[in-house]
């Protein structure tokens, strides 16, 4: 079988030409992206691939690592909230009452009503964003 090197990496090729990835090669991809902030589009071209191959290999990744019990990173923080109700919250006791919090550049409006796990959840996807 015939093989191209890549990265110090031996990749095979099948008889019609496409590269048949070893998995040591698919975790040093993963690795670039994540711990070194590697755009996917460039591990990509740098592979001599397509970045949807790259993206697959991350969520495979990240699907085995929870699996294995191991938790991925977080990219921020974890948000704790106090128990005590807010100057906001003590102002609006009424159910339709919403709080607004600045993350970056997005401005989240949520009702106060919200649980703490929820609010977290948004204020870390709003962190991509921003």
């Amino acid at each position: 079988m015939a093989s191209v090197d890549i990265w110090g990496f031996k990749v095979g090729l099948s008889t019609d030409g496409r590269k048949i990835w070893p998995k040591s090669i698919k975790r040093e991809a993963v690795r670039r992206v994540r711990d070194e902030g590697c755009p996917v589009k460039l591990i990509a071209d740098e592979l001599g691939t397509r970045d949807f191959l790259v993206r697959k290999w991350i969520k495979l990744a990240e699907t085995r690592a929870a699996h294995d019990g191991r938790e991925r990173p977080k990219p921020f923080a974890a948000v704790q909230l106090a128990r005590e109700p807010t100057h906001l919250a003590e102002l609006h006791h009424d159910s339709g009452a919403s709080g607004r919090h600045l993350v970056g550049g997005v401005c989240l409006e949520f009702p106060l009503s919200i649980g703490d796990a929820e609010l977290a959840k948004l204020i870390r996807v709003a962190g991509q964003f921003s």
